[in-house]
């Protein structure tokens, strides 16, 4: 545990060093951001805009204790650029467009969209099926989906057009 607290630490403080490094190289000053190690899934970092308006990069605490030094020299800077050119372009950029590399570039890292961490020992989330049907074939939804269709969503089939519904003796 104390080693995961250790680059943890190291991982708010490289966030800090970039978010200062892009504010004086671009002249203007960047928000507050909000540093969470709560990611779970296969994904290494996110940058999520909360309801109070402050950004926040989440970051996965399994791949960071697992990958350390890697995950903080290529995930680290990679939120870091999401965090930079939402704040710098306020409008619709792609994701991992040409601001974003230039951001990337700055910090010295490679501008990789995916990263190649081992997966092997992170949970996985299994999601329930449940078979709905249409005039053409038998179609296997999620939970979700199902909860939405339950709450009055109507979804059809892409091949006969025709509204999903619950097989016969299923709600």
């Amino acid at each position: 545990m104390k080693i995961r607290n250790q680059l943890q630490s190291h991982a708010i403080q490289r966030t800090v060093e970039l978010l200062e490094l892009a504010s004086r190289s671009l002249g203007f000053p960047l928000p507050q951001v909000a540093i969470r190690f709560d990611l779970r899934g296969c994904s290494a970092g996110m940058v999520r805009s909360e309801k109070t308006g402050i950004l926040s990069i989440r970051y996965h605490p399994v791949l960071l204790a697992e990958n350390g030094d890697a995950f903080i020299k290529q995930t680290v800077p990679h939120e870091v650029a999401h965090v930079v050119v939402a704040c710098r372009c306020r409008g619709r950029v792609r994701p991992h467009g040409p601001e974003w590399r230039s951001i990337m570039n700055l910090f010295g890292a490679e501008p990789r969209r995916c990263h190649d961490y081992d997966l092997s020992t992170t949970p996985k989330r299994h999601m329930s099926r449940h078979a709905y049907h249409c005039d053409c074939r038998e179609h296997r939804i999620t939970a979700i989906l199902r909860n939405r269709i339950i709450a009055g969503q109507r979804y059809l089939c892409r091949q006969c057009g025709t509204e999903l519904r619950a097989r016969a003796g299923c709600p």
